[in-house]
């Protein structure tokens, strides 16, 4: 009986790493909803499910509010920006999407082109709050390294997109997935990701 309740028992790390996903999985929701502080929400997000979850800290809670405070400035300064810019290339994407639907000559090559245009922008994205979690940026400096990364790392990136439009498309046909699938998203971005956080880390 008392290794059954045990804290370093198995069973009960297993069940605290579930509740730290649902938890924070839980807090990304909440905190992203003035869209504005998303990007923060996802870069506390990340540093709380690699360092916590999957390296076994403690602290998951504390770890996300401290590394969402302080990232915040910077992170909705880059929301905004490049909210703007993706909404705007998604106008591109819809006028494409139009002509493929009225059968214009060309019309599914110039979509299927703008969507692997749209793939760098994209993982730009969903490079810059987990980077922004490991180093410290300006907005300029945050911008033009996740492009970087996005380019260099190519294969990785076209992964983390594939992960990222999977967990977007099971939130939406289901809301039951909202409540762990931000985690493992950062969970499995961390995977090719932390790979590469390696090479620029002290």
């Amino acid at each position: 009986m008392g290794s059954l309740f045990n804290p370093q028992n198995a069973f009960w790390s297993v069940f605290g790493k579930i509740a730290d996903v649902l938890a924070l999985s839980l807090l990304w929701v909440i905190c992203s909803l003035p869209v504005v502080t998303m990007g923060a929400a996802t870069a506390a997000l990340y540093d709380a499910s690699v360092k916590c979850v999957r390296r076994g800290e403690s602290g998951t809670l504390a770890r996300f509010f401290r590394t969402f405070r302080r990232e915040l400035a910077t992170a909705s300064l880059v929301t905004v920006l490049w909210g703007a810019l993706l909404l705007v290339l998604t106008v591109g994407l819809r006028l494409a999407w139009a002509g493929m639907q009225e059968d214009l000559t060309g019309a599914p090559v110039m979509l299927a082109g703008y969507f692997v245009l749209l793939m760098i922008p994209f993982g730009a994205l969903c490079w810059m709050f987990p980077l922004l979690s490991r180093f410290t940026f300006r907005p300029g400096g945050l911008i033009a390294m996740s492009l970087r990364l996005t380019v260099a790392y190519l294969p990785y990136t076209a992964v983390i997109v594939v992960i990222t439009l999977a967990a977007a498309a099971a939130i939406c046909l289901l809301w039951v997935p909202v409540l762990a699938a931000p985690c493992l998203t950062a969970l499995l971005w961390s995977l090719p990701m932390e790979r590469v956080f390696r090479k620029y880390t002290p």
